[in-house]
């Protein structure tokens, strides 16, 4: 078997952890396998190297904090390069750059244009493991970038993709649960989940996996399994698959997004101060909104709303006044985005119906509402989070009873 091992940042936080995991890919080696590794930064040393540019000033340029930041996993893929090499295993650390990752020039968010692997298929060919630093690329003009959050996991699935080869994430949980387990103790730990499901899953909150990961996995069928670190029976995690494996389940899991603002605006149906011109603004903010929905008031207004972080709420809103702009937005604040995930949605009917149902049975009161193929999203109050979590996994057979949860 051919394989790339991913290792989080918890799961290489410590000396004694690196050399844990040395042994891992020393053994998956010795057995006759071929295997690539991508690392995270040590525990929380990109927090740390964050808070060192803070001391610097209030101006940090995004170029220069993507060079500060990749140092992180430069010092851990050479630090498991060096174990690997005193168990007797040969091994080559490559930073993103090294491993022929190239990125296009947004820094903190850059996007893979391509793959130059020659380097990496050459250490391979030579019988070395190559270590990969995660989360990292280059530009054409050279300049170092980042892949934003999640990115290690994204590189990982990027070198598999590349090499044809499947693709192992190991991070401190143990797989892919129905709900969130420290919302929902009784949460179903799943043996498969679809592409689909799970990218829509990550994009609406769940932080096991980074979308784009799942998205490139999905698009060059790269066999992806999570788990926890050093687990070696490959049993107890989840694998991500290409089909639903519960088409007899109309809901697969629930995701939750904390932080959540709905600002509402009247604008003109059609002019400069119309909806193109906001949304305009909203794209050179660099701002992802989401639950859009426009009401018509009449012929020549309509009221647009949407929802977006709290952060990039305010920042929204002061760049409208500050340009003078027509819009009185009324905002909002502190809800919460849970959303009801699952494939079998598309053969079930119900399934909103029976969330609704649920919810103002329990007295929870929900405003914006979102559909997509295989997803139903809610905004709520954020003191009704866990209860709505609760009631809602019951409901749908997420949980594996009643009495176990809240507690």
């Amino acid at each position: 078997m051919n394989v790339v091992h991913k290792y989080g940042g918890t799961s290489v936080a410590t000396v004694e952890k690196i050399k844990a995991v040395a042994q891992r890919v020393a053994e998956v080696r010795r057995d006759g396998n071929r295997i690539a590794v991508v690392a995270s930064a040590m525990g929380s040393t990109t927090d740390e190297l964050i808070r060192l540019a803070r001391q610097m000033g209030d101006q940090l340029n995004p170029r220069e904090m993507d060079s500060l930041l990749s140092t992180g996993e430069q010092r851990t893929v050479t630090l498991l390069a060096m174990a690997l090499e005193n168990l007797g295993v040969p091994a080559v650390s490559l930073t993103g750059f090294q491993c022929g990752f190239v990125t296009d020039s947004h820094h903190s968010k850059a996007k893979i244009w391509r793959i130059d692997s020659e380097r990496l298929e050459r250490a391979i060919n030579e019988g070395k493991v190559p270590v990969i630093t995660g989360f990292q690329g280059i530009t054409e003009d050279g300049d170092i970038t980042t892949l934003g959050r999640g990115g290690s996991d994204t590189t990982a699935v990027a070198v598999a993709a590349k090499l044809g080869w499947d693709c192992e994430i190991y991070t401190d949980v143990d797989g892919v649960y129905t709900v969130d387990p420290r919302k929902c103790p009784g949460a179903k730990k799943l043996s498969q989940i679809s592409y689909g499901e799970m990218m829509e899953m990550s994009s609406l909150g769940a932080g096991v996996l980074e979308t784009r990961s799942v998205e490139l996995a999905k698009k060059y069928q790269v066999r992806l399994f999570l788990g926890r670190s050093l687990e070696k029976d490959l049993t107890r995690g989840t694998y991500i698959v290409n089909t639903n494996a519960f088409e007899e389940m109309p809901v697969t899991g629930i995701s939750v997004i904390d932080d959540c603002t709905m600002l509402s605006t009247r604008c003109d149906a059609m002019g400069e101060n119309g909806v193109s011109r906001l949304f305009s603004m909203i794209a050179e903010l660099n701002i992802n909104v989401d639950m859009i929905s426009q009401q018509t008031l009449d012929p020549e207004h309509c009221m647009v709303s949407f929802s977006c972080p709290g952060e990039s709420a305010r920042r929204l809103i002061g760049e409208a006044q500050k340009k003078g702009l027509p819009y009185a937005f009324i905002s909002q604040p502190s809800l919460v985005k849970v959303s009801l995930v699952g494939a079998g949605m598309i053969t079930h009917s119900g399934v909103a119906s029976k969330a609704f149902s649920v919810l103002s049975q329990s007295k929870i009161r929900y405003y914006q509402i979102t559909t997509s193929e295989i997803s139903i999203s809610i905004t709520i109050d954020q003191e009704n989070k866990q209860r709505a979590v609760e009631t809602l996994a019951h409901a749908f057979d997420l949980c594996e009873n009643r009495k176990d949860m809240g507690k």
